[in-house]
């Protein structure tokens, strides 16, 4: 059954894979792509593919298998299912980061340089402040990621506050609703080797975060090492995480509603939902930005449809949840 589930999961990928090569302002049609990918046709519907719709299609892809990835590490480490990929101060850390360098007039890849830096920074800094303040490690974290959190949305909003309103805050704003619109192939080649190594490495750990949600104390029976395993995965999952937001800004919502879809289909065995949970959540962003970019003329930050379907999902599965007498 559970094969099935999965096969119609890789089947819809694909499907939507090939809506966004073929939909948009110069439309191609299956045919186009085959002619194309053959060699027989080498006109503008080439240069449209190659050029620009097959790096979107690529890096969207692998941010949504991250972003999901990532969500359904940090809900298990935490076992916690509305623990979401910024809790740990990731995506706050990244967005200060990123508005510090459009503040200086950075270009994209300084931006996303910055991005990437302040993110895994600010989960540093929470890791840090943790191991200081002591008590039990995942309320420690989790105290310490509102911090993080906190203090990096003050330094946002003193940038924001001494930003030139006619170029530089609108510049911010947008970056922190998220888009694709500026995907080419380099975007693809910086992102794709972190978040496969980081997903392979996660994947390989499947049987250690399965014991570690046992609770420490078993865990620790069993001889695992419950600090190397937590603070590796969590790494791991901010590494996964801050790769998207230097690429793409801030996209709401995919590392919290995709790991609940899965686990309501899969169960909550990691290992068995981990892979489903990458391709659902690459297929989710994918249909979240070919929506932003075909349903009016200008593009719409694709945060604002992922969190508007998110919300809803979410609040579809609590009422779900309750009508069966449990909780999510």
């Amino acid at each position: 059954m559970k094969q099935k589930k999965f096969w119609a999961l890789a089947g819809i990928l694909l499907s939507v894979m090939a809506l966004s090569a073929c939909v948009g302002r110069y439309p191609l049609t299956l045919q186009d792509l085959w002619a194309i990918f053959t060699g027989t046709e080498k006109g503008m519907g080439q240069r449209v593919l190659l050029q620009i719709r097959l790096p979107r299609t690529f890096l969207v892809l692998f941010c949504g298998a991250a972003l999901s990835a990532s969500g359904m590490i940090y809900q298990h480490i935490f076992r916690n299912p509305l623990v979401s990929p910024d809790v740990l101060g990731v995506t706050s850390g990244a967005s200060a980061g990123a508005a510090l360098a459009i503040l200086f007039g950075g270009t994209a890849q300084i931006i996303g340089s910055f991005a990437f830096g302040g993110g895994i920074l600010a989960v540093l800094f929470t890791m840090a402040l943790a191991r200081a303040v002591g008590g039990q490690p995942k309320v420690s974290l989790l105290i310490s990621g509102i911090v993080t959190g906190a203090m990096s949305g003050a330094f946002l909003m003193i940038m924001k506050y001494t930003a030139d309103p006619m170029n530089q805050l609108p510049s911010i704003d947008y970056w922190l609703m998220g888009s694709f619109h500026t995907a080419d192939w380099k975007d693809v080649k910086l992102t794709v080797p972190a978040v496969c190594l980081s997903i392979i490495i996660l994947r390989a750990m499947g049987w250690k975060l399965e014991i570690l949600a046992l609770g420490d104390e078993e865990a620790k029976t069993l001889g695992l090492s419950v600090e190397r395993v937590r603070i590796g995965a969590t790494l791991l999952a901010t590494l996964l995480t801050a790769a998207v937001v230097s690429v793409a800004g801030t996209v709401s919502w995919v590392g919290l509603i995709v790991p609940h879809l899965i686990r309501q289909i899969w169960g909550g065995d990691l290992r068995e939902s981990f892979v489903p949970c990458i391709l659902g959540g690459a297929a989710f962003l994918l249909i979240a930005d070919l929506t932003a970019r075909s349903l009016i003329t200008s593009e719409i930050p694709v945060s604002i449809l992922t969190s508007l379907s998110g919300a809803v999902l979410l609040t579809a599965l609590l009422i779900r949840s309750q009508r069966k007498g449990g909780w999510l």
